[in-house]
């Protein structure tokens, strides 16, 4: 605690900075320095040094100690200080508040930089956002009534995904889930039970959907398919994760057995993993912004809004775990959807490795995942028949899917036939090299012609 001569010169070399304050005197802006340095990450106060360094000293009295120590004891709550000396200069030791948000008599602070800046009514809810003083997850949903809006048999689903027999009433259910609350006896479902237990969480919670698209080619200009998903987060998550797999090429291996064995050209699970991480994690506070899985011709991109938590670094990440929605987490870690040790990232990198994948991961605004896609992935069945002899099965099949609609999108072939658009586009185009396909007009109002 104490300082040696060479640190005590080296900081007034340095001068003053995030954790470094000087002051020539004891005077009214010391409460906001104090606090300041509480709500950010301690700091301390040389008093008898002037703004540039210059020792200036003061007399320290045991009445000056006591003015400090009731100006500190007078913060809400109150903030615990260390005073030393060095020569004639006081030197307030301030730790980083274990009780964060502090304020004095003129309002919240918060160190920036060099300087004491007050905090607005925004900044105080960001800060109490980002101090986990206030959780989205456990937040009363004021817009849901219980009576309309709750949908008993989800409740019932996720019971039995958690194995758990339903021997007591729905409400005291739902109150030992920690997702709802008594008020003036009316029962009150917070924003994790609204995302589990509604019809549709568009009229509550519109930022949880998911969003998926495919994109036509390598850059984010045409859409070719698109879906949002916007019922209960379980939900949500099985329709995320089926529209991905629909995109997914898949060779088809047999090795004796009865069934043949299906090998995506990524594995499923690290799309699961993916899903649910971003479900997981995602910053439910930023309103306008929607969990979005994106599909290229070279590449998945599975993001959503808030980066990576506060207490995570991005050299610590995939190292430790931080859940920024801890009841959602607990919620879904029951159904066995998370493991709740903070695996995932591991998880997906090691199925990846298996593939000679390697993933890449965004840690800014958004937290995105990039998983590249495999090039010339072979077709669901081989098509080398050459040019002047009949088609194979699946191709025939395909054929008569198309007499039947002409003007099908493939989408919709691939969900009448169970393919992936990938291997539909496939379809397509062999057809077409054949001389059997033709497209007559645009891609949206046009239609299929059987030529040969």
């Amino acid at each position: 605690m104490k300082l040696n001569a060479e640190e005590f010169e080296y900081i007034l070399q340095t001068g003053e900075n995030y954790l470094v304050e000087f002051k020539e005197n004891l005077n009214k802006s010391l409460s906001r320095e104090i606090t300041a340095f509480a709500n950010a990450s301690g700091g301390k106060i040389f008093l008898g040094v002037s703004d540039y360094g210059v020792i200036k000293g003061i007399k320290i009295t045991n009445k000056l100690r006591s003015q400090i120590q009731d100006i500190a004891n007078n913060c809400h709550p109150s903030i615990k200080i260390k005073l030393t000396e060095y020569q004639n200069v006081l030197i307030i030791h301030i730790p980083e508040g274990n009780d964060k948000p502090y304020n004095c008599s003129e309002g919240f602070f918060i160190r920036m930089g060099s300087n004491a800046q007050k905090m607005d009514r925004k900044q105080i809810i960001d800060f109490l956002q980002e101090e986990g003083k206030v959780r989205f997850e456990e937040q009363i949903n004021k817009k849901f009534n219980f009576k309309k809006d709750f949908v008993s048999f989800k409740l019932k689903n996720y019971l039995a995904l958690a194995n758990i027999t339903q021997i007591i009433d729905e409400e005291s259910i739902l109150l030992n889930l920690g997702v709802a609350e008594k008020k003036n006896n009316v029962l009150k479902l917070n924003n994790s039970g609204v995302l589990l237990f509604s019809e549709s969480i568009l009229r509550f919670c519109p930022q949880a959907a998911i969003t998926c698209g495919v994109f036509d080619g390598i850059q984010r200009i045409n859409v070719i398919n698109r879906k949002e998903y916007s019922m209960d987060i379980v939900s949500n998550i099985e329709n995320a994760i089926h529209f991905v797999k629909q995109e997914l090429k898949v060779k088809y291996i047999t090795d004796g057995n009865p069934r043949r064995k299906e090998v995506y050209e990524i594995p499923l699970e690290v799309i699961r993993e993916a899903v649910v991480n971003a479900v997981v994690h995602r910053d439910y506070f930023i309103e306008g912004a929607h969990t979005t899985i994106d599909i290229f011709d070279d590449r998945i991109e599975i993001s959503n809004p808030g980066g990576i938590p506060k207490g995570l670094s991005e050299k610590n990440f995939g190292k430790k775990s931080v859940r920024r929605n801890q009841l959602i987490a607990s919620l879904l870690h029951r159904i066995n959807y998370v493991e709740n040790m903070g695996t995932g990232i591991n998880k997906i990198k090691n199925y990846l490795k298996e593939k000679n994948i390697k993933p890449e991961f965004e840690l800014k605004e958004f937290f995105t995942l990039i998983i590249p896609r495999e090039k010339n992935e072979p077709l669901n069945e081989p098509l080398n028949e050459p040019l002047n002899e009949p088609l194979n099965e699946p191709l025939k099949i395909f054929v008569e899917e198309i007499k039947k609609n002409s003007f099908a999108s493939k989408t919709e072939l691939a969900d009448k036939l169970n393919l992936s658009r990938a291997t539909i586009t496939r379809y397509i185009k062999k057809l077409k090299e054949l001389g059997v396909l033709k497209r007559i007009g645009s891609d949206k109002t046009g239609y299929w012609k059987i030529l040969k």
